[in-house]
């Protein structure tokens, strides 16, 4: 593929101005590791047992062609704030070494079975879905990571049926796939994974925006996850449905920080991986 280089900031912008100092900041960040709730883990086989090395991710920009995604009348849409920011990270990624293999790099609709299709073929280490929230109280603004999972709540039941809405599968598929889902090492790994980028996520961003929220790790039952063979995540990496949000989204510079901290993300839970292997 061919990653976009990050566009440039208008000089003239003092709100832009006023980021760029802080920028060289993210990756000496060192926050306290987020804890994730033992009931959202199932009993399994230890994750240690099997040592994970990453060399290979997948980049999945969220929806595309015709499935918009949240959006904006006339405005911003998910589909192409994901699309830049995929290709940011992907760009990144390869600039520290690692393979990255894109599940759409141009404004086209891919149905959620064909993102895990090309991710099972080539063979990655990882997956990583990066999405745009929209809250229905507008005046929140946050991040928050979801890895394959139960959940009781009607929000993110309403959430992942919306997200599921262009799965590709049929009904009969489904029961087969939420069969074998749950209780996996796969499991424990992307609990892992959606752990170490909400870490980065959250303390990264808040740099510039002081008032984020960290919505922490969850679970969902998103179908975009469900058919991978290898540890997946989902991340929300920002809020459409918040003023302050749309403002720093339309511009590139707010977009590299969240490719920037998405790949600081994989890049230390990498290490880790690696370092429980020795």
């Amino acid at each position: 593929h061919e990653a976009s280089s990050p566009a440039s900031v208008p000089a003239e912008s003092p709100r832009l101005a006023s980021l760029e100092p802080r920028a060289a900041t993210l990756s000496a960040a060192q926050p306290a590791p987020l804890s994730v709730p033992a009931t959202t883990l199932p009993e399994s086989v230890p994750a240690v047992l099997f040592p994970l090395a990453v060399r290979h991710v997948v980049v999945d920009a969220g929806h595309g062609g015709e499935s918009l995604g949240t959006h904006l009348p006339g405005g911003l849409t998910e589909k192409e704030i994901t699309l830049d920011v995929g290709l940011r990270l992907a760009e990144r990624l390869e600039s520290a070494g690692y393979k990255v293999t894109l599940t759409r790099d141009r404004d086209r609709f891919v149905s959620l079975k064909e993102r895990a299709e090309i991710a099972n073929a080539a063979g990655a280490d990882i997956f990583v879905s990066i999405h745009v929230n929209w809250l229905a109280d507008g005046g929140s603004r946050g991040v928050e990571t979801y890895f394959l999972g139960p959940t009781n709540d009607p929000h993110l039941t309403r959430l992942a049926a919306e997200e599921n809405r262009d799965s590709g599968y049929s009904l009969k598929d489904l029961r087969q796939l939420l069969d074998r889902i749950y209780g996996t090492v796969r499991q424990d790994k992307s609990a892992e994974l959606a752990q170490a980028l909400q870490i980065s996520l959250y303390h990264s961003l808040r740099l510039v925006a002081s008032d984020l929220t960290n919505r922490g790790v969850k679970t969902a039952p998103f179908v975009v996850l469900v058919d991978t063979e290898m540890p997946a995540v989902l991340a929300e990496v920002s809020c459409l449905s918040n003023s302050k949000e749309v403002e720093l989204l339309a511009k590139p510079l707010y977009r590299q920080y969240i490719a920037d901290a998405l790949s600081l993300g994989i890049v230390a839970y990498a290490r880790e991986s690696a370092g429980n292997g020795t």
